[in-house]
């Protein structure tokens, strides 16, 4: 079973991606203050991250950029979410994937198993 860490601080938010992934077959583990992170990452050790560009006013890249030099941690897939389309600075900080909100659940379910090279039980063409 893949374990996905979300991290994001609008709770709602939280509270329906946490449904979406467990009605997945997903483990689902939840950070929404930036100084737990870091910690949940090396403890939960996900099989993705999927993290908004700001919690609490504060922008994750140097989080982010933290991930992908630390040992254990730096090949972990990381999925920015936003709802300004800041695509290319994610990636240019190391993300795998960016997605801008709202994006559908279908669509982000489809990304993340792309990612993380699991494959849907539908088996839907592209």
């Amino acid at each position: 079973m893949s374990t996905v860490l979300i991290v994001d601080d609008d709770h709602g938010m939280v509270r329906l991606l946490r449904t979406l992934f467990e009605l997945e077959g997903f483990q689902v583990a939840t950070v929404s203050s930036f100084e737990d992170v870091l910690p949940a990452c090396r403890k939960v050790r996900p099989d993705v991250i999927l993290m908004d560009l700001r919690l609490r006013g504060q922008e994750t890249l140097p989080l982010l950029k933290q991930i992908r030099r630390e040992d254990g941690l730096a090949r972990i897939p990381v999925v920015m979410t936003s709802g300004m389309d800041c695509r290319q600075r994610c990636l240019d900080a190391g993300a795998d994937l960016f997605l801008l909100k709202p994006f559908l659940p279908d669509e982000l379910m489809r990304r993340i198993r792309e990612i993380i090279g699991t494959s849907t039980a539908s088996g839907a063409a592209d």
